[in-house]
C-alpha cells in the first residue's frame, strides 16, 4: 500500500489525509520533516508555509516530494481553487457591508482566474461590475460580458464611486493617492498574496475599512478545498507513474 505523508498546514491538509485514507491509501499528518520522510513514499507539502528546502538531504532517491508550487502552477488546480476563494470574498463582503451586493458598485482589480470568476459571481448577484485589467484580450472579454473596464495603470480619479473593491494583484496598486479618492464608506478586500495590492497603513490613516483575506479556501471551505487537492494529487501521481 502506498504511504503518503501529508505535512500539516491549515484544515484542508487534515481533510486531505482523511480523503487519502478513505480511498485506500496509508496517509499520516506530520509536522516534522524527519518523521514525514521516515513514513512516506510520497510527501505532500501545504500550498504555503513549508519550503521544499527543509527536506534537503533527508529524502532518498525513491521518495517523491510534492510542494505547494507543484499544485499552484497547475491550471486545473488553480481554477478549482478560485471557487472557494471567490465564495469567501463574497462572504466577507456580505458580512462587512450594511447593504446588499445587488445594486452595489463593485470593482475587481485584476482579470486572472480569481478576478474573472469573482466578476461573474458579482454580476450574477446584481452588482454593477467594473474590472481593472491590462491586456487587450482582457478588455475584449470584458466588453463581451458587459462589464465596465479600467486600465490598471490608469486608475487616478476613477474609483471614487465604488462601494466595494476586491484586489487580486500581488503588488501595490492602491497607494495612498488612490485610496484618498475613495468614499469613506468603501470596503476594500485584498485577496492577493503578500505584499498585496493595498497600502494598509494609508488605508488606516484615511479611516477606510481594508481587509486582508488570505488562504480563504482553507478557512471557508476546507472540505471542498481538500477535495480539489486530492483530485489534483491523483493526477500528479499518475503523471509521475506512481502506482496507487
Amino acid at each position: 500500500m502506498l504511504r503518503i505523508a501529508v505535512i500539516k498546514g491549515d484544515a484542508r491538509m487534515e481533510r486531505l489525509a482523511q480523503l487519502l485514507r478513505g480511498n485506500g491509501i496509508d496517509a499520516g499528518v506530520f509536522t516534522e520533516p524527519e518523521s514525514a520522510a521516515s513514513f512516506g513514499e510520497v510527501i505532500v507539502l501545504p500550498l504555503k508555509g513549508v519550503e521544499p528546502e527543509r527536506f534537503h538531504g533527508i529524502l532518498d532517491n525513491g521518495q517523491l516530494l510534492i510542494s505547494g508550487q507543484d499544485f499552484l502552477q497547475r491550471e486545473d488546480f488553480s481554477v478549482l481553487n478560485a471557487i472557494p476563494t471567490v465564495e469567501g470574498a463574497l462572504q466577507i463582503a456580505m458580512e462587512q457591508t450594511p447593504r446588499t451586493i445587488h445594486g452595489s458598485r463593485c470593482c475587481v482589480i485584476g482579470h486572472g482566474r480569481i478576478g474573472r470568476l469573482l466578476a461573474e459571481k458579482l454580476a450574477a448577484l446584481g452588482a454593477t461590475v467594473c474590472v481593472c485589467a491590462r491586456k487587450p484580450a482582457d478588455f475584449a472579454w470584458l466588453r463581451v460580458r458587459g462589464y465596465t473596464s479600467l486600465h490598471s495603470h490608469h486608475l487616478a480619479g476613477k474609483l471614487g464611486d465604488q462601494d466595494i473593491l476586491f484586489n487580486t494583484v500581488p503588488h501595490i496598486i492602491l497607494p495612498h493617492a488612490r485610496l484618498a479618492e475613495l468614499k469613506k464608506s468603501s470596503l476594500l478586500i485584498d485577496l492577493a498574496s503578500a505584499p498585496g495590492g493595498v497600502d494598509f497603513k494609508a488605508a488606516e490613516k484615511l479611516g477606510l475599512q481594508a481587509l486582508r483575506a488570505l488562504s480563504l479556501p482553507g478557512k471557508v471551505a476546507p472540505e471542498s478545498a481538500a477535495q480539489y487537492l486530492y483530485d489534483t494529487l491523483m493526477v500528479i501521481l499518475r503523471e509521475k507513474d506512481v502506482i496507487l
